[in-house]
């Protein structure tokens, strides 16, 4: 069983250390930076999403939990669209050990209940183009859409 649960301080610290480093390299396999200048614009671009660490408004960290053990990390953003509440999931990461045994789409269900207890109206995300499997995963899920870009009504 999946629960998410708020990161604590130490949590939030291995998670973004994870999250950059994959952003940063499917950045550069993207084409969109080069190798020599990830770190950099990976650093920029944290310190203008995240001013405020993980206590910055709109910003929700939690722990993917499978059995009382940190499986992985999501990271959310709420937005909003007149009156409407979206979520844009930022990032989820299973951690290495744990890849491969579903936790990602049970994280992804128990997160769409949570959104709809919670009247989110929708949950956004971006997929790079090279990443088949997640791509495949949020299809799986009911995600759709344009492009690497996906939406899911709840």
């Amino acid at each position: 069983m999946i629960e998410l649960t708020r990161m604590t301080e130490t949590d939030y610290d291995l998670f973004m250390e994870i999250s950059k480093k994959v952003f940063m390299d499917d950045q550069v396999k993207a084409g969109h930076w080069r190798a020599e200048e990830a770190e950099g614009a990976m650093q920029q671009l944290v310190n203008e999403i995240l001013p405020e660490g993980d206590t910055t408004p709109d910003h929700t960290f939690y722990s993917i939990r499978a059995d009382s053990e940190i499986v992985g990390g999501l990271w959310l953003m709420l937005e909003r669209d007149g009156g409407n509440l979206i979520w844009f999931v930022v990032d989820i990461e299973i951690y290495p050990d744990y890849r491969r045994r579903g936790y990602a789409q049970q994280a992804f269900l128990v997160m769409e209940e949570n959104a709809r207890q919670a009247g989110i109206r929708a949950i956004t995300l971006h997929v790079f183009e090279h990443n088949l499997a997640a791509r495949a995963l949020y299809e799986k899920l009911g995600y759709s859409g344009e492009g690497t870009d996906l939406l899911k009504r709840l």
